[in-house]
Formats: C-alpha cells, structure tokens, sequence
C-alpha cells in the first residue's frame, strides 16, 4: 500500500503558475481602476473650477450696473468690465498665463480660476440686443493635466443678461 501524503514538485510548480497568472492579471486590472478613478477626478475638479468661475463672471454681468467690453468697436474681447453700481466701481474678468483674474476697481488682481486648470480662449460677445440689458456670450476653453499625468480639454459657453 501506497501512502504518499504530499504533493510532487511538478503539482507545486503548476500551483506557483496558475496563482502568478493570477496575481498578475489582479494587479493588471486594479492598476486600471486607479487609473480610470484618477482620470475621472482630475475631469470633475477641473469641471467645478471652471463651473465656478464661470458662475462668479455671470452673477457679476447680471448684478451689475452697466457691462463694457473695452473696445465699444468690436464686439468680440478677452477681457470684461461690469461697472458694480452708479458709483463707477467696476469690476473686470480676464485671463492671464491661463489663469482668470478678477480685478475690482485698480486694486491688485485677484485670482478667480486654479493654477492646476488652464484658461484659454476666454472671449466675451455682446449678443444681438432687442432689449435694454445686453446679453453677453462667454466662451472659455479650460485644460488640465493632472498629477497623473491625464491631460483634460473642454470648451464652456454661457450666456448672461443683466438684470437691471
């Protein structure tokens, strides 16, 4: 009678194998994850940075007392003037090595968007007027390289009427 109680060498090292591949497709797919879960927060933090510059610039264009483009010839600019109130305080949105900036009256700028999103393309259009409050067309384009490496782009367009 035969009473082996162990396993041979050949039946370890096919054990050994199968259980590499598998630990190496594992870490294969979790690698992956991490990498699609980066990529996905790095598009949602650049998305609400730019959401919420744009939200400062429109709520200023509807609150305001009178919106200039800086040359009353074009129609088309980059950068905004929204007079705040009758006093003449005003207020101006532009962009600069890719970053918003927001300037009230002569005081120093104050940065609007983050340093890890950058800005381009940042136009204002007075739309066609039918009524006494101009309606403007703002166009922003956004890119974003995350710690990761993962490279975003994505183009806004709003509009925004003022109210008085």
């Amino acid at each position: 009678m035969d009473n082996t109680k162990g396993y041979t060498l050949i039946e370890i090292i096919i054990y050994i194998a199968i259980l590499s591949i598998v630990l190496v497709i594992t870490t294969i797919i979790i690698v992956m994850i991490i990498q699609t879960q980066n990529k996905v927060i790095t598009i949602a933090n650049a998305n609400e940075t730019t959401r919420i510059s744009l939200k400062e610039i429109t709520q200023n264009i509807e609150d305001g007392y009178q919106v200039e483009l800086p040359n009353p010839g074009e129609t088309q600019s980059n950068k905004l003037t929204v007079e705040t109130d009758s006093t003449g305080d005003e207020i101006s949105f532009y962009t600069q090595n890719g970053i918003i900036y927001s300037q009230y009256n002569d005081n120093t700028p104050l940065q609007v968007s983050s340093s890890n999103v950058f800005t381009y393309n940042l136009s204002f259009e007075e739309e066609a007027n039918s009524g006494i409050s101009p309606t403007i067309f703002i166009t922003l384009t956004e890119e974003n390289v995350g710690s990761t490496g993962v490279k975003t782009s994505k183009t806004y367009e709003t509009t925004a009427t003022q109210r008085r």
